[in-house]
């Protein structure tokens, strides 16, 4: 079997101080090597990805788009293995989180960083592979956060937040030609939804009328995460999970036209196998998840 030989981290930690510096040498100075030993370190990392990730001038170095590609890339792998050495000296773990990508994007990695404040010692990888069979069997999941009501047969289920519905928009669909004004307008928009969120906007327009069995124009996205961009780009009107889309009212990319919120039943669960090894090694982060969560409320009530 032919085993795959990665530059080494001292390398990639070169890299990273000659795209920052523009200049070998000062990055020689910086990294305590001689200049010609950086030299060889870009050389070396060049030969593994087979192009060239700076365009060497006389007094400075440019890095190529390839290298401004690469380098957002090794800042966070070199992130992670710091991390992941730090929690081992100290004794620590890691645990395997899945999510969709909506809720990792909007919800999970805003909050990452007081995770780590709040839980020092465990190191959260966040698998957003929603689409794979939740098999904690083989030891490759620890924990999911699924939507759903709660019932997943042979699983434990600690409900975290409920789903929260309200159509959003842009502020210039919300106040423009055809504006916002009653929930009656929306038959003069277009619906934005993902191919699981059409059962979202049925309830919701069933709150109001006969609105839900007029012939809407649709637009379908693969993820709500889509869903919302679209709607921030004043495509048409997404239906917010509130819990989903606070970073957007916040800042005003989106607003909420109307004050009626469903309640639909459902939420996000953080589920995991029914055993105390599971539970004890998923206390700390569902003890952050809680406390979070219980934060956001209060200040949503107050």
């Amino acid at each position: 079997m032919k085993i795959e030989r990665y530059p080494p981290f001292n390398v990639l930690q070169t890299l990273l101080v000659v795209a920052r510096c523009g200049s070998f040498t000062a990055a020689a100075q910086q990294l305590y090597l001689s200049q010609s030993a950086v030299s060889r370190h870009i050389q070396q990392i060049e030969d593994y990805f087979g192009c060239p990730l700076f365009v060497r001038h006389t007094r400075m170095v440019v890095p190529t788009t390839e290298c401004h590609r690469l380098v957002p890339i090794v800042e966070e792998l070199l992130a992670t293995a710091r991390r992941s050495m730090h929690i081992t000296s100290m004794g620590g773990q890691t645990v395997t989180l899945r999510v969709t990508p909506t809720l990792a994007a909007r919800w999970l990695l805003p909050r990452l960083n007081d995770f780590y404040e709040k839980v020092p010692g465990t190191q959260l990888n966040i698998d957003t592979a929603w689409f794979l069979p939740t098999n904690f069997g083989e030891g490759t999941l620890d924990a999911a956060i699924l939507f759903g009501t709660g019932n997943w047969e042979g699983l434990e289920a600690t409900c975290l937040m409920r789903e929260r519905l309200t159509p959003v928009c842009a502020p210039q669909v919300a106040g423009g030609t055809s504006p916002l004004a009653r929930p009656e307008d929306l038959k003069q928009h277009t619906l934005l939804h993902s191919s699981f969120g059409r059962r979202g906007w049925m309830l919701w327009l069933q709150q109001h009328g006969d609105l839900a069995s007029h012939a809407y124009r649709e637009q379908v996205f693969d993820t709500l995460d889509l869903a919302f961009s679209a709607a921030v780009r004043g495509m048409g009107v997404a239906l917010g999970d509130l819990n989903l889309v606070e970073e957007n009212l916040s800042n005003g990319s989106l607003v909420a036209p109307f004050p009626h919120v469903v309640e639909t039943g459902a939420g996000y669960y953080l589920v995991h196998p029914p055993r105390n090894e599971y539970r004890e090694k998923l206390k700390p982060l569902l003890e952050w998840l809680l406390a979070t969560i219980a934060s956001k409320e209060r200040e949503r009530k107050a």
